[in-house]
């Protein structure tokens, strides 16, 4: 029997005095890997900052038994200006308690080094960081998350704007995540190359029973399917969002 490593209860969250999460309740079991679908502002990107605690709730709770937890967002937080290197950026992933802001000791280089050989960066450790092409950046983010051994993996459109090959590469990175019993929360507009490893679908839109319209296993049921699809500026496969290519 797994142990639910994230119990979400009655979430409610509210954005310039618009209700966007509404009464959210799931709980994801330590090794699962749950993708989180639904159309434009259903509150997907909102869910991951809110168990991140960078959002408040206007209602509910959230508990999970461990505070290890690797984040991807969209995109760099950082913009272009001061110089960074991949291997500083990725450090910052182990500064989170930490004041000296890019100094590294031998054990973390170690660590970093790790974390730029699994996602296939390592030998543009040194490179500015704004100077990499987007699936590049995109890759550093993940090992930025990783690099901390998380318990906890949120990743929001990790594969949006990258590559086929580069989709492979992190089709590789989490299956041997997923592998070590980690749990993996993915906000997608796009499952594609990553819909065989994802235990657990939960589609996010809104009824009078709150934000989950649906939550178990692919594929979703084809009722839904207007429900979930909507438009990308990254031009995807609907089908394959809901897992209906063979159904």
């Amino acid at each position: 029997m797994l142990i639910s490593k994230i119990e979400l209860n009655q979430i409610c969250v509210d954005l310039e005095n618009t209700r966007v999460i509404d009464q959210l309740t799931l709980a994801i079991n330590q090794g699962e890997f749950v993708a989180i679908l639904g159309a434009n502002g259903t509150g997907k990107t909102t869910l991951l900052k809110v168990i991140l605690g960078l959002l408040p709730m206007a209602h509910g709770s959230i508990a999970m038994n461990s505070d290890n937890v690797g984040y991807v967002p969209q995109r760099l937080p950082l913009q272009g200006g001061v110089p960074i290197s991949v291997m500083e950026y990725v450090s910052t992933g182990l500064r989170v308690k930490k004041v000296n802001s890019f100094w590294i000791n031998k054990t973390e280089s170690k660590l970093i080094q790790q974390a730029l050989k699994t996602v296939g960066l390592f030998d543009i450790k040194n490179s500015n960081l704004f100077n990499l092409s987007g699936g590049q950046q995109r890759r550093v983010m993940i090992a930025r998350a990783l690099v901390s051994n998380p318990d906890i993996l949120l990743l929001d459109e990790p594969t949006a704007g990258i590559d086929s090959d580069s989709q492979e590469s992190l089709k590789e990175v989490l299956d041997a995540y997923k592998k070590n019993l980690k749990t993996i929360i993915l906000v997608t507009h796009e499952l594609e190359v990553l819909e065989p490893l994802v235990d657990r679908v939960v589609v996010l839109g809104t009824n009078t029973k709150g934000s989950v319209i649906y939550d178990g296993k692919l594929p979703i049921p084809k009722h839904l399917y207007s429900i979930a699809h909507h438009s990308h500026e990254d031009s995807i496969n609907s089908k394959s969002i809901l897992g209906l290519d063979n159904s």
